[in-house]
């Protein structure tokens, strides 16, 4: 259901939406305070977030081995996130300002209602010598969804990952 014409469409309806960190975040491990980068839909929104990318690129040599991934709320909550640092949220639509805002919310730190829990790898690093990874590029394209008082963050297992990373949804009626 979800194919690149379906979010080619929300696109073009302004229902699509782009956030990327304004410089290298360090991820945090899956933890409630939350570094790097978390995308959260509050409670009561009455859209579902379907989460069509997610990208990370290290910009700097891990001190060791280092896994990055994905990892999402155990369970919708009533209580908000705490937006410490909120990241700038573009619109599909490119006007040239950010007038046209959705629901969700993306901030490179943050204090989640809940601890996630892990999803699944998107990529790594096997030791500090593995200079040059490459972007961590993780095409979802509707596989995850967040119903209301849900988030997903990129996080890191082992050693802590240093670079940019970011986040495109579509927002459609819950």
């Amino acid at each position: 259901m979800y194919t690149n014409e379906w979010f080619l469409e929300q696109a073009r309806l302004g229902n699509m939406y782009h956030a990327c960190s304004a410089g290298a975040v360090t991820l945090s491990t899956v933890h409630a305070t939350c570094t790097g980068l978390a995308l959260s839909n509050p409670y009561g929104s009455g859209k579902n977030l379907i989460v069509k990318r997610v990208c990370f690129q290290p910009s700097t040599a891990p001190a060791g081995a280092a896994v990055v991934g994905l990892a999402i709320s155990p369970a919708p909550h009533t209580t908000a996130v705490t937006h410490t640092t909120p990241a700038v949220i573009h619109n599909a639509i490119c006007t040239g300002s950010d007038s046209k805002l959705g629901v969700g919310r993306v901030d490179v730190s943050a204090t989640l209602p809940n601890t996630p829990v892990w999803l699944r790898p998107i990529g790594g690093v096997v030791a500090a010598s593995s200079i040059s990874p490459g972007k961590y590029t993780e095409e979802i394209n509707g596989e995850i969804i967040l119903p209301p008082g849900t988030h997903l963050s990129l996080s890191y297992l082992t050693t802590a990952a240093v670079g940019i990373a970011s986040v495109t949804w579509a927002e459609v009626d819950a």
